[in-house]
Formats: C-alpha cells, structure tokens, sequence
C-alpha cells in the first residue's frame, strides 16, 4: 500500500498541532464511526490530517532518508553508501529501448534500489568510476514503489550524482545487504542469498502489466489502463514458482520479471503463454540447474510455510557449491 503508516500520520498531527494522541485518535474514531467503518483507520487519519491543515506529504524537492522514501515525492536528494552494484542491462519496449543500470544504496535508516536510466551515469559505472563502498549523493530522483512493495529510487535524465562528495559520510544500517544462508537456517523477514539446484519447476502464470512501469494494469470497456500511464498496450509479465534444494532443505521461490527469463533461458517468456505445450522442454532442459538466488524470506500463511521471493539470480559458481556441498 502507498502512503504513510497510521503511527506517522499520528505523529505529524501531534508534532504539527500540539494535539494529544489520545485526542487524535478520538476524532479518527468518530470519523470512522461518520462513514460507518467503510474506510481504513489509516483513511480516517489522513482525513483529519486535512480537516486539520497539517500537510502529510511534501511534493517539492525533498531530501530524504531512505526509511522516508515515498512515490508522492519528487525531486529527491540523498546520501548514501553503494553496498551492492548489478550488471548493466539492455532493455527493448514498445516505446523505448536503451540501458539500464541497478544498485543498493543504503543509510543509517535502511536501504533501497537505485536504478539508473541516464547514459551520463550509466558510463560512470561502465568506466568504473563507482564501486561498492562509494558513497554517492543524488539529487532529482523520483521514487517508486515495486511489486514486492519497497521503495525504489529511479534517476532519469534530469537526475544527478556526486560521487563521494566532499564532508559527507554514511553509515549504512546494512552493508551486507544478503547474508549467505542454509535454507534450513532460514527465517521470515531474512534477506538472504542461497545456493543450490533447481529440483522443480512450474508452468509460468502471466499478468497484464503496463509497458512502462511492469504494474498490473486494469481492463476497461476499450483497452488496458495504468493507474500511473494511463491507456497503454498490455505487456504480458511471467510469475515462476519453482523448487529450490541446497542439501539442506528446500524452499519455494517466486520470480518476477527478468529473473523468470533467466531461469527459463528464454528471452520472450510471454511466448509461453500462447504456446504452453514448449514449457515441457523448457522444464526437462532446466531441471537441476544450479543458482545463486538473493531474495527476501516470507511467510505464506495459507500453507503455513516459509517461501522466498527472488531479487537476484546467478549461475552458481561451481567452486563455491562443491565447497558448500562437502560442508554440508
């Protein structure tokens, strides 16, 4: 969900008008009681928020922390230390084609993507020019809120960078952004990097989404629309469920996106979808693939079970699986 939480909202008002919490919270509850429980409490609050004149949401130029981050803010600066950098992509849309380059940022509050669209950047990272450890202050960034619900922030050609800017230090909350797991070590929340073999795989589902941005799109009476880009031609997106074993136990793992391609080792998974019959060959050609797999922990209440949702995947070094299969 966008926006702030309840205890932020609550906490501006008090800040902003002297209020109690108590007293907040009882106008939140009448205001609730007003529209017979038809919104959320969250709803209710931003409700006074406004019936109040305090202003939740700053949509000028910002800097912000990274626990700050939120899609209603434009312009964003922000400090932070790189503690991880991906490979440069290319990437071929409808609209656009070109480059683009991901990192993890992060401060003393958290960390975030940073996604580069620019060339002026892209280089800098092609010339090595930034590397893990840099500390890097950016300025004109918008932020976006991924599928996974974290926050993104996206520099495109208005977007600036300093790298290792004179007088500024960052401690990073979490320089190791993945900690390297045994799946039977897992916990729900971790992010963590496994390693090991893919023992199963199932048929891709596909979802309509928005060329632009990969959010789900929504069909009206005359073609797709996009909560952000409006009327759009709908781009078929992939979601994998596969099996995952490092010796240890084993764990499902959900992918997304470009990560689908790379376990299926096909460039157009939509493909699928019109063609069902070709993922049997996929499925016996892949079986027993060995990965390196970064992703977040949850916990799927329904089958009361712990799955992994993939933000990166690898090839696995063979070295390294030999080494972590004889210590097991």
């Amino acid at each position: 969900m966008n926006g702030l939480k309840y205890e932020d909202i609550l906490a501006k008002i008090e800040k902003e008008k002297g209020m109690s919490k108590e007293d907040i919270e009882a106008k939140i509850k009448e205001k609730l009681k007003q529209l017979s429980d038809l919104i959320s409490r969250e709803g209710a609050a931003h409700i006074i928020a406004n019936e109040l004149g305090v202003k939740l949401y700053d949509v000028g130029i910002k800097k912000a922390k990274v626990k700050e981050l939120n899609p209603m803010l434009k312009g964003v600066e922000l400090v932070g230390k790189i503690v991880q950098l991906y490979e440069i992509r290319e990437f071929k849309v409808a609209a656009r084609e070109g480059r683009v380059v991901n990192m993890l940022i992060g401060d003393e509050t958290g960390s975030c993507r940073l996604v580069l669209w620019d060339e002026k950047q892209i280089k800098d990272v092609e010339e090595g020019k930034v590397k893990v450890g840099d500390i890097v202050r950016v300025s004109n960034c918008y932020v976006k809120q991924n599928n996974m619900n974290y926050m993104e922030l996206h520099m495109g050609n208005k977007g600036e960078w300093v790298i290792n800017p004179e007088g500024e230090t960052v401690e990073a909350k979490s320089v190791s952004v993945s900690e390297k797991k045994d799946i039977k070590d897992l916990a729900e929340n971790d992010n963590a990097t496994i390693v090991g073999t893919l023992v199963q795989v199932f048929e891709p589902r596909f979802y309509d989404s928005c060329p632009e941005c990969s959010k789900k799109v929504e069909y009206k009476d005359d073609g797709f629309f996009c909560a952000k880009h409006g009327k759009v031609e709908a781009k078929a997106q992939g979601v994998l469920n596969m099996v995952f074993d490092d010796g240890t136990d084993n764990i499902r793992v959900v992918c997304f996106r470009d990560n689908v391609s790379k376990v299926l080792e096909i460039e157009d998974v939509s493909s699928l979808k019109e063609n069902p019959e070709t993922f049997n060959e996929i499925q016996r050609k892949i079986a027993g693939k060995q990965l390196e797999i970064s992703g977040r922990v949850t916990k799927n209440d329904f089958f009361n079970r712990l799955e992994m949702v993939a933000n990166t995947i690898a090839d696995a070094n063979p070295k390294d699986l030999a080494v972590d299969m004889k210590e097991k």
